[in-house]
């Protein structure tokens, strides 16, 4: 059961969204929220070299360094009072270094990462998303959910995308374990070219989740079609407000995290995706 949430602040809508997520489940089970800002000064340092030169790099990098800083203290500021409102308990971090090494080590403390599906913690990447979450997912020492922009109300549905992968069952595993699941209407989707043998891994999911106290319904399905395009398809058509994945369509974890499955999906849900390997 969840008594802890790390939720990445970058001062985006997406962070914004983050946050929000982070409250509702804090209120639920009553844990602590914590929200991380990430002074990127190497990447401060890098982004002077290359404009000014070694020659005004101290003073500059000062300045910078201090901007980011304070932007840093009012997103922070911000979520304590969001919080204070939400009536949840929030402690603020403030950390320099490179965002995703931050975040790694400091989610070693709680039970689970939230950041948003597009991020902004490296400095000069404000207007673009950067490849921090990208970079957590591939190293996260605890699952991870990537919040949309925008939040739904709470529908109380969720869709678990299932393989029958090691790196799948161990997601469910991490996903069982956060009580996210308690009172929901929960659905496994299996795709594959046998639907026989798509059954059987919606199976193995469904009954460990039955073993807990988790009722769960299976899609099954017989596609061609590539694991994103039919996730995202089902995840519309049932409205869910959680999507579940392991290494979904992939046999190495690497390939999974980095690969083509991940990316479109994160790039185009509208539901929040919990993610672990």
């Amino acid at each position: 059961m969840l008594k802890s949430m790390l939720v990445g602040l970058d001062g985006s809508e997406h962070g914004d969204a983050a946050l929000e997520l982070g409250l509702r489940w804090a209120k639920r089970f009553n844990a602590l929220l914590v929200g991380l800002g990430v002074i990127d000064e190497p990447g401060i340092h890098g982004a002077e070299e290359t404009w000014l030169g070694e020659v005004y790099f101290r003073q500059i990098n000062e300045r910078l360094t201090e901007d980011v800083r304070r932007e840093v203290e009012r997103t922070l500021e911000r979520a304590a009072l969001r919080c204070v409102e939400a009536d949840v308990s929030f402690k603020p971090l403030e950390d320099i270094g490179t965002p995703h090494e931050r975040i790694v080590i400091e989610a070693q403390r709680y039970d689970l990462i939230i950041m948003g599906q597009r991020t902004h913690f490296r400095f000069g990447w404000q207007d673009a998303a950067d490849d921090t979450l990208r970079r957590v997912l591939t190293e996260n020492p605890r699952p991870v959910v990537a919040a949309p922009e925008r939040l739904d109300d709470d529908r109380k549905s969720i869709l678990i995308a299932y393989d029958g992968s090691v790196q799948a069952a161990r997601a469910l595993q991490a996903f069982r374990f956060t009580g996210l699941g308690e009172g929901q209407t929960i659905r496994v989707l299996t795709v594959d070219h046998d639907k026989v043998e798509a059954a059987r891994k919606a199976d193995r999911a469904i009954e460990y989740l039955g073993f807990h106290g988790l009722k769960a319904t299976p899609i099954t399905l017989s596609s061609n079609r590539g694991p994103a395009e039919v996730i995202l398809e089902h995840l519309k058509q049932t409205e869910a407000d959680l999507l579940v994945m392991g290494a979904y369509g992939k046999s190495t974890l690497r390939e999974f995290f980095l690969g083509s499955t991940t990316r479109s999906v994160l790039k185009d849900s509208q539901a929040a995706v919990f993610l672990s390997h």
